[in-house]
């Protein structure tokens, strides 16, 4: 069973000691971490500077726990503008972005730019049923500054990935509990800058560390996933020109 912290499967990835990865929007770069166990080089990309000083501060501690199998790079960088050769990485990551940005069609052909051809893109965006949800139940959640611009319809994305030169291949839904969550915060907390006690049993309960291996929990989060997952999460191919 995939762990529930993650959105990407690497079971759908290809892995070898010449194997390039890049994540952009990678954040705190939970993806890239999970990744390392496994051999090549993985780019971590991001414009924001405080989540990449936490970045580094978890590859220390992960390079001293457990170790490293691959390389990780950390870069802070645009994802309009990525400092690549054309068709560099063999795998392209874009985990919970492009619900953010203006111009979504522009990073996806950058992404795919550097994307050698028949290589794999994963993309993962809220999904529309629990995104249209917490938009009409919270006005703060839809006009918090930053946050998210737009829903993706379930055949949306995969007509983005379509248009820009992507062949979709598997949709994986992800990260129930986390809908759960977010629902019960919208609902229940009177002022949504400061979580009440729900959403802060809920945040205990999905995220503190020695909770991560209760199987109770993923199998809930799998279960849920069927019903209100809160992303979906789409593989594809780079055709070939």
């Amino acid at each position: 069973m995939l762990d529930r912290y993650q959105a990407i499967d690497p079971k759908k990835l290809r892995f070898g000691a010449h194997t390039k990865v890049l994540d952009v929007g990678c954040g705190t770069g939970r993806h890239i971490l999970e990744l390392s166990r496994f051999p090549g080089t993985f780019v971590g990309l991001d414009m924001a500077r405080a989540d990449l000083q936490v970045f580094r501060n978890w590859l220390g501690l992960t390079e001293e726990q457990r170790g490293l199998t691959g390389t990780v790079h950390i870069i802070e960088g645009d994802g309009e503008h990525l400092p690549f050769a054309d068709g560099y990485f063999d795998t392209v990551l874009c985990t919970e972005t492009l619900e953010h940005v203006p111009n979504d069609r522009a990073i996806v052909c950058e992404l795919l730019r550097v994307l050698k051809p028949g290589g794999t893109l994963v993309i993962s965006v809220p999904d529309e049923y629990s995104e249209r949800i917490l938009w009409k139940l919270s006005p703060r959640y839809r006009n918090t500054p930053g946050g998210h611009i737009r829903i993706y319809g379930r055949e949306d994305i995969q007509r983005l990935f379509r248009e820009s030169g992507a062949i979709p291949f598997a949709v994986d839904y992800r990260h129930s509990l986390e809908a759960v969550r977010w629902i019960a915060h919208a609902t229940i907390d009177k002022e949504w800058a400061k979580p009440g006690r729900v959403s802060r049993f809920l945040r205990w309960l999905l995220d503190t560390p020695s909770h991560r291996h209760w199987r109770g929990l993923a199998w809930a989060d799998e279960l849920a996933n069927r019903v209100l997952p809160k992303s979906i999460v789409l593989y594809g191919r780079k055709a070939f020109s």
